[in-house]
């Protein structure tokens, strides 16, 4: 059984992109796996992560902090990508990892 923070972390994450229907419910499984277990190797909220990653996009000044989180957003955003697209002939596509934010 996985812990209820891991659970509660990949209830967090979403694969997007204009491409995700391409990607059967296994792959995007897989992305989310591989994102999370990023996260979890950090001991890092993908929530700060995102926000730090936002504030990036935004061109606003980061601290080093925030800086660190970006980095691990990048890799945990790559280790999905990379988990979801596994064995596709083609990588130019856009799937990316987000949060899923309440409706």
């Amino acid at each position: 059984m996985k812990p209820a923070a891991e659970s509660r972390m990949e209830a967090l994450l979403k694969i997007e992109g204009d491409h995700v229907h391409l990607a059967s419910p296994q792959e995007i499984a897989a992305g989310i796996k591989a994102a999370s277990e990023v996260f979890a190797s950090h001991n890092t909220d993908p929530l700060a992560c995102a926000a730090a990653s936002e504030k990036l996009d935004r061109d606003e000044p980061l601290t080093r902090d925030e800086a660190l989180l970006c980095v691990i957003w990048d890799t945990a955003d790559d280790k999905a990508f990379r988990a979801v697209t596994l064995g596709w002939l083609a990588r130019d596509v856009d799937i990316r990892l987000t949060i899923a934010r309440p409706s």
